[in-house]
């Protein structure tokens, strides 16, 4: 790869925000999958950017849509502002209250399925957006539009896993996960930078909300709920990043393209109910994308 970061990770047919008018209406009218990767611009740390949420949920996104040879698909322009209050104890950090997050998702979504798409998804690479995101998806499909949602890191967990070598083997935050992943996404310059700033960081393993010095989480041991809030005096990360690597991050990356590309794939063959429908013998259905037809 080159030392620039690619400006996109699949081809202009695939790239919402490089298409026609025109050609996003045939696309429409194609019955195409519509892609949206949602993301955050929040502190992630001394070694990575700012971006890397949004830019991990994009480059991902993209390189899945590009494996789905059985659907019709479009990438849609990543959403980069996400809900990430619990980071703005540093500069850097941009967050959207959670209600202007859910109308300016809501806009979105709607925009896209009233242009004529059959279903969407976002494909979303925050963890503040999690929450939000699902209790969206449940308010649009009842009010009848056909849009889920999916952290992108969930179809190849726990599968991923494998291929860690830290002390934390999940996903946390500027972690060895994603540490690895934007290393091997990002060019040969912004990695080399990384490693060098990664270079004896050692491990944080206990999560960001436990104050300094407590020995126990029963936030975590008991499911329960609060958020990861990194104050001025904390690292800025949550894992182990230190050990993290390029051939890594092309290992994950790897595992998760094609395991997201697999689940987009079935996503689009289901048909799933939609919408309220009080009589049982009419239900509310969005029905299965068809696959594109062979060129004769």
């Amino acid at each position: 790869m080159t030392d620039a970061t690619p400006r996109h990770f699949a081809p202009r047919a695939l790239i919402w925000a490089e298409l026609t008018r025109a050609e996003l209406t045939e696309a429409a009218a194609a019955g195409a999958l519509v892609l949206i990767p949602t993301g955050s611009i929040e502190q992630h740390s001394d070694h990575l950017p700012v971006e890397t949420d949004a830019m991990l949920a994009a480059a991902v996104a993209e390189r899945a849509a590009a494996r789905m040879a059985d659907t019709p698909v479009v990438v849609a322009p990543v959403v980069n502002f996400g809900f990430t209050p619990h980071h703005l104890s540093w500069p850097g950090t941009i967050s959207l209250r959670l209600e202007t997050y859910m109308s300016m998702l809501t806009d979105i979504a709607r925009s896209v399925i009233d242009a004529g798409f059959p279903r969407a998804i976002f494909v979303n690479g925050h963890g503040g957006n999690s929450a939000p995101l699902r209790a969206l998806v449940g308010q649009l499909t009842t009010d009848g539009y056909p849009v889920g949602m999916v952290d992108y890191t969930a179809p190849s967990d726990p599968a991923f896993r494998d291929f860690m070598k830290g002390g934390l083997p999940r996903q946390g935050h500027a972690c060895e996960h994603e540490t690895a992943m934007l290393m091997d996404l990002a060019g040969d310059e912004t990695a080399g930078l990384i490693e060098g700033k990664i270079d004896g960081l050692p491990a944080r393993l206990i999560q960001p909300w436990i104050a300094p010095g407590h020995p126990d989480d029963p936030i975590t041991d008991y499911g329960a709920g609060w958020a990861a809030i990194f104050h001025a005096d904390d690292c800025g990360y949550w894992g182990d990043p230190g050990v993290s690597t390029r051939e890594t991050g092309a290992a994950l990356t790897e595992i998760t393209v094609a395991k997201l590309a697999e689940f987009l794939e079935k996503f689009a063959r289901t048909p799933l109910r939609v919408g309220i429908a009080r009589d049982r013998h009419a239900p509310g259905i969005a029905g299965p994308i068809a696959a594109p037809r062979a060129a004769e």
